[in-house]
């Protein structure tokens, strides 16, 4: 059985097809259709590979109810299930879906889980079913196998009985079968097939049954049987049926029924003659009449008391005449056919043999000829044309009843106009108008007309009438006679019949070469003239002088050198085709034409165009009048074409692409051959524009595409290409690019589109990897943050008005616990195991995505529902509280979740993040391990107006900040310094509003003394979790590690280094035990000395900081060394009892002198 792997989706919503896709795309190989039409195109394509077909109901072209109808009526598509997925809910759609053969209806909106499982256990039931019926086929084989066996050994204890061997049950079924073959493959009409052959030559073993109730004196009798004797024999086929009649509770009634008739009908004969109940013609059943030949074949051809075997010739030419009675013509053609494997199969099972172990099922294929025997239908054909060609006479065939006629044979050509009409009355008028005499034009036309109806109504079977013709040879007219003669096909109502003209003036006189001194026209021509036998050898008569010259060659020595076998002269590769076409062309005419090679004087190769006339002599003997011209001229140049047709094709052959042509004024398109190796089917040629974007094997979702590119290219447009996905034989889609160029007439119009299409599927899967694989977290293998991102902002700006939408945002709580105390490796292992129950929960076609350190993301469609949101989420909690409770290292897992719905709560990524992330805040305020929806009332009680709040713990694109941070971020921190009354709280305040704008974990500042020695981190800020640093960092410095450290600032004063595991020692050590993985340090320095910096540090991830980043964070930078430095100078002077200046107008003009001298951005 092939294997059904396939899913058959048919939806003419692209969205819902992308939601089937996603539930089954992991477990089947899926095909889509976007119409009925389409549907039952690939449904009759991979047939045989379609585990399902998922059906909705009301489409466009051709709907749901209209696919279900046409598979029942075709019948041949019983064994795959449909399931029909519709909105429809009433009863009396489900009915008519039912009723029409639906194996399921799913209702829309549906569960994803539930419809996977209901079509899975579908699928299985029906390929359980299917794999059953297989094996009751085998089994029922066996059996029938071993019933052969036991019928075998049965029928040969009859015959023991007399003194025949047990061989001829064998025989006899060996002959049935082969001649059935034969009868099946030349009749039609006894629609015999494998399985009733089979059956047949099986029964066949119980013909002779009924001896068994034949006295032993008369069935062994060592001599002729008297005629008392032979009627008591004559009774065995009537006693066998009785003993067959008695095993009515067979339970396989046919058997027994073909077993019946054989046994008593096998000695019926044609002609009525046979017993027991004198049955005649088609009456007596095909299967006696096989046996009935097959018995009395191996009767003759098998010793008897009474003489000895018969050669199988001399068997069955008394077969043939009659001599064992008479048999169906038909058969009789048969056995003609099939005499040679009878004698075979008769030698190998002669009586004294063991029995070969295959005899129970003999195949035809071990007992042909070399070559296989003409059928006899072409026999028979054979035989027609072999009768016209005697009677040289033009012959049509011509039916009545539907107006069909056929010249099947034309000698004379001056009954060509026979051929030129629609009709048969319309060939017969062209005929009569153009040669027939003026006097005899109405009675050659009545010939179609009432002449004729009146042949059938009187039940005519010949019929024959005079009328003249004008020969254009002779410029005469002539005598010819039409002959009507009725085809009977024992039908009544059937009007067939054959019209024979016949000149009825004798053949004409063998052609003469005449001229031999070399004048008049016939020498002018380029070449020579023959007059030849029609025998083996073409024996030459005569030859022109022409002829001569052509080749080189005189009389004598065409005499001695080659017998004057013209067939000696030609080429001797092409003297097997010549003599074949010759024979061909004359059994349909008495003309013949041919291209040939023959052989010079010089062994000059020269072809030949021959025209050739069959005529017949005084003496009776066909002879060939031919006219030879040179053509290697022109042959040359057809063979340089060809040469160069072939080595294009070479060419194309070795690139495996699909060279097409469009012509577009009949709207067909032609492929090159390779077309149907590499996809296995034949495209689609006829109405190719309309038929392109509707019934055929590309996927539905890139047809706009194609109609778009076929639309332009009709427009004028010069080139065009396109990508797109194509079926193949195994049912798979194959990415092909196709690229075109367009031709254009004398008038400018577009007439033709010449392209090439390219199989691109290994690269393109190839790159699809790569995209997949960038887009794709290393650790859990969910999408990354830009990933989630550029898949939900191209959803939502197409989002159906009508669709709802949820984001989940969820944050594992105390994570940096679980990595303190059980390491990173442990940590790793949390995340892939809750990477692992998100699988579990959501579907296939939902986004989940990693968005950070601890930290996911999940975009779910179609959820409008908040109470279903919220069960979700309960899910999530649950699981991922369940996780690690049972394994050797305890460790208790939970998370927060916020959830924002879309529309609700924004249309936007941004604003769907945001949202959700402050439901995420809200829950985990709450106390944590909860979930919340966003409800901007109760969110607002948390947060400031201004949204003030720890975005999570990643940036998911630097387009989220950038715009924010550029326009207000300078300005609030130029107003914070210059409005400050203190300005340690108003650094302080900086460092809280950057660090939770830019979702680092640490933001701090640390200062060294004016002499280097110290340093002091007076200044930080930490993330939720992150543990701060400040106590520790006041004590000397190391001088060692502070220029280390320095070392690595740029001329603008910026250290930026995404990977600590990057540094040399004691560096890397230094940050390591920090918990920091990125970095960014910008220098605050006073007049050029290196002062300190401001540290933005990341302990969660590996963190790239955009260029627009770094240059506003090294202008704040700046900005705050100016305030720092007066500040500090300012706390000096009040502790040396130095004036008191005030400090904001001292700032403001030595800020304003720093600030115009920078190269950070305008305020």
């Amino acid at each position: 059985m092939m294997k059904r792997d396939t899913i058959l989706i048919v939806d003419d919503m692209e969205v819902n097809r992308a939601i089937l896709h996603g539930v089954f795309e992991t477990q089947y190989n899926l095909l889509e259709a976007e119409n009925g039409e389409q549907a039952l195109l690939l449904l009759e394509a991979y047939h045989g590979q379609i585990a399902a077909l998922l059906l909705d109901l009301m489409m466009p072209v051709m709907n749901g109810y209209q696919v279900m109808e046409e598979m029942r009526e075709r019948g041949e598509f019983t064994d795959v299930p449909v399931v029909v997925i519709t909105a429809e809910d009433s009863v009396e759609h489900e009915v008519r879906a039912f009723d029409l053969g639906a194996s399921d209806i799913v209702k829309k909106p549906f569960e994803p889980h539930v419809v996977k499982r209901r079509i899975q256990n579908i699928i299985e039931l029906n390929l359980h079913r299917l794999n059953q019926e297989e094996l009751i086929a085998e089994q029922a084989a066996r059996l029938r196998e071993s019933n052969a066996v036991m019928i075998d050994a049965l029928s040969s204890i009859i015959e023991y009985r007399s003194v025949e061997t047990g061989q001829h049950i064998q025989r006899i079924r060996m002959f049935a079968k082969v001649l059935l073959e034969d009868v099946s493959r030349c009749y039609a009409e006894y629609g015999l097939n494998e399985r009733n052959i089979d059956m047949i030559a099986s029964a066949s073993s119980m013909h002779d049954i009924g001896k068994i109730a034949i006295p032993d004196s008369i069935l062994n009798k060592p001599g002729r049987l008297t005629p008392e004797e032979f009627e008591i024999m004559k009774t065995h086929s009537v006693k066998g049926c009785e003993i067959l009649a008695g095993l009515d509770r067979m339970s396989d009634q046919e058997y027994l029924q073909y077993a019946y008739n054989i046994c008593r009908y096998h000695h019926e004969r044609w002609d009525g003659s046979g017993y027991p109940d004198g049955l005649k013609g088609d009456s007596i059943p095909v299967c006696a009449q096989v046996v009935g030949i097959a018995d009395c074949y191996d009767a003759l051809t098998t010793d008897r008391v009474y003489r000895k075997a018969l050669p199988a010739g001399q068997a069955v030419n008394m077969i043939l005449n009659g001599e064992c009675g008479a048999f169906s013509p038909k058969l009789l053609e048969c056995l003609k056919n099939v005499q040679e494997p009878f004698k075979r199969l008769s030698q190998e099972y002669a009586d004294g043999t063991s029995a070969r172990k295959d005899y129970i099922h003999p195949t035809r294929a071990g007992y042909h000829r070399e070559q296989d025997p003409l059928d006899t239908l072409q026999m028979g054909q054979m035989k027609y044309f072999s009768l016209l060609k005697y009677t040289d006479s033009t012959v049509m065939e011509v039916d009545m009843t539907n107006g069909v006629y056929h010249v099947v044979y034309m000698p004379d050509s001056a009954f060509e106009l026979l051929r030129s009409g629609s009709s048969f009355a319309e060939s017969v008028a062209n005929f009569a108008d153009a040669l027939v005499h003026p006097d005899d034009r109405g009675l050659v036309k009545k010939l179609s007309g009432r002449y004729m109806e009146a042949f059938f109504e009187n039940g005519l079977t010949r019929r024959s009438y005079r009328f003249r013709v004008f020969n254009p040879l002779t410029e005469k007219y002539r005598w010819c006679q039409i002959t009507l003669l009725r085809i009977d096909c024992g039908q009544p109502h059937q009007c067939s019949a054959l019209v024979i003209w016949q000149p009825e003036t004798e053949s004409a006189a063998p052609l003469k070469v005449m001229e031999p001194a070399g004048t008049g026209l016939l020498h002018n021509l380029v070449g020579g003239i023959q007059q030849c036998l029609n025998d083996r050898w073409f024996t030459l008569v005569q030859v022109n002088e022409g002829f001569m010259q052509m080749l080189g060659y005189g009389d004598q020595e065409l005499r001695s050198k080659f017998q004057n076998r013209f067939l000696n002269l030609i080429y001797p590769a092409d003297r097997e085709e010549v003599l074949r076409q010759t024979k061909e062309q004359l059994q349909s005419g008495s003309t013949v034409e041919l291209e040939y090679r023959v052989v010079a004087r010089d062994q000059r190769i020269v072809w030949v165009l021959d025209k050739s006339q069959l005529t017949v002599g005084e003496d009776g003997k066909e002879s060939l009048f031919s006219i030879l011209i040179d053509i290697t001229r022109s042959k040359k140049a057809q063979d340089e074409l060809r040469l160069t047709l072939e080595r294009h094709k070479i060419i194309m052959d070795q690139t495996n692409d699909v060279i097409f042509e469009w012509d577009i004024g009949k709207d067909q398109l032609s492929y090159s051959p390779n077309w149907v190796e590499k996809f296995g089917y034949v495209p689609i040629t006829e109405q190719a524009s309309k038929r392109m974007v509707q019934v055929s094997h590309i996927h539905p979702e890139d047809m706009p595409m194609i109609d778009k590119l076929v639309k332009r290219i009709r427009a004028g447009q010069v080139y065009g290409e396109a990508q797109f996905r194509l079926a193949d034989a195994k049912g798979r889609y194959r990415w092909c690019k196709i690229r075109t160029s367009t031709q254009f007439d004398d008038m400018g119009n577009t007439y033709k589109a010449v392209g090439v299409m390219t199989d691109i599927d290994e690269e393109k899967r190839a790159a699809q990897a790569l995209i997949d694989k960038a887009d794709r977290d290393e650790l859990t293998g969910l999408y990354n943050k830009s990933a989630v991102r550029r898949k939900m902002e191209d959803y939502l700006q197409r989002r159906p008005k009508d669709e709802s939408a949820v984001v989940y945002i969820i944050d594992v709580d105390n994570f940096k616990q679980i990595n303190d105390g059980h390491g990173h490796m442990f940590g790793d292992t949390v995340l892939q195991a809750i990477s692992a129950k998100l699988r579990e929960v959501f579907r296939g076609q939902d986004l989940i995505a990693r968005i950070g350190g601890d930290e996911f993301l999940v975009f779910v469609r179609g959820m409008p529902d908040p109470a279903a949101a919220e069960r979700r989420a309960m899910t999530i909690r649950d699981g991922v509280g369940g996780l690690f409770r049972q394994n050797v290292i305890q460790c208790n897992v939970s998370c927060s979740i916020g959830i924002a719905r879309c529309p609700e709560n924004g249309t936007t990524f941004d604003e769907l993040f945001q949202r959700g992330d402050m439901a995420l805040y809200y829950s985990k305020a709450k106390g944590k391990d909860r979930f919340a929806l966003y409800d901007q009332e109760q969110m607002s009680r948390l947060f400031d107006g201004n949204g003030s709040y720890r975005t999570a713990n990643t940036t998911i694109d630097p387009r989220e900040t950038t715009d924010i941070v550029t326009g207000d971020v300078m300005e609030q921190v130029f107003r914070l310094l210059c409005d400050a009354d203190d300005i340690q709280k108003a650094v302080q305040h900086i460092l809280d509003m950057l660090g939770r704008q830019f979702a680092v974990s640490r933001a701090s500042i640390y200062e060294l003394s004016p002499d280097g020695g110290l340093i002091s981190n007076a200044f930080e800020w930490c993330n939720e979790g992150v543990e701060s640093r400040s106590g520790r960092e006041q004590r000397k410095c190391d001088g060692r590690l502070i220029r280390a450290v320095h070392a690595e600032f740029d001329d603008g004063g910026v250290w930026h280094c995404p990977d600590i595991s990057a540094l040399k020692e004691p560096m890397r050590r230094y940050f390591e035990r920090r918990g920091t993985k990125s970095m960014l340090q910008c220098e605050i320095s006073d007049r050029g000395i290196y002062r300190g910096a401001i540290v933005f540090e990341d302990c969660a991830m590996i963190r790239i900081w955009t260029g627009e980043q770094i240059h506003l964070l090294a202008f704040v930078a700046k900005l705050l060394s100016v305030f720092l430095i007066k500040e500090r100078a300012r706390c000096q002077a009040a502790e040396d009892g130095a004036g008191r200046e005030t400090v904001a107008e001292s700032v403001k003009e030595s800020g304003s002198e720093t600030i115009s001298g920078s190269s950070g951005p305008e305020v």
